[in-house]
């Protein structure tokens, strides 16, 4: 059973705070392409612990790379990419951000926009001040689903 596919580009407000934020990890990379398979390897690594089948693995790595790519192609130099992982019983939530040049959140109708909307279940994107952009990722495991 497949979740259906939510996703957004409308400015929205931040994602509030859970009380578990403790527990999340936290990622903070230089703006440049040579640090995204970190964030890549990092997803990954995640959702093999938190028992995620082979197939989510490798959809959960690739939508982080096309998040961290899109973000590190728009970013002010010299610039900053930060990564949150947060998961939960039913989900892995990733949070990407970094401070942009103009503000503008990814277009809908690029390959990169369908690439992230294929392979999680939820996309959301949203610009707060300071023209920082953030790419938020939700993939649910699919035991949760049934």
């Amino acid at each position: 059973m497949a979740v259906p596919e939510r996703t957004s580009s409308e400015p929205v407000e931040a994602p509030p705070v859970s009380e578990d934020a403790g527990s999340d990890i936290e990622l903070t990379l230089p703006a440049d392409p040579v640090h995204v398979p970190v964030a890549r390897a990092l997803a990954a690594d995640l959702a093999v612990r938190l028992d995620y089948d082979l197939d989510e693995v490798s959809d959960l790595r690739m939508a982080v790379d096309e998040a961290c790519a899109e973000l590190v192609a728009k970013a002010a130099a010299p610039g900053r990419l930060r990564c949150v992982f947060r998961a939960d019983e039913h989900a892995l939530r990733v949070s990407v951000s970094a401070t942009t040049k103009d503000g503008t959140v990814p277009g809908q109708n690029t390959f990169g926009w369908r690439v992230l909307t294929a392979l999680v279940d939820e996309v959301k994107t949203w610009t707060t001040d300071g023209n920082v952009v953030h790419i938020q990722l939700v993939k649910h495991r699919l035991e949760a689903l049934a």
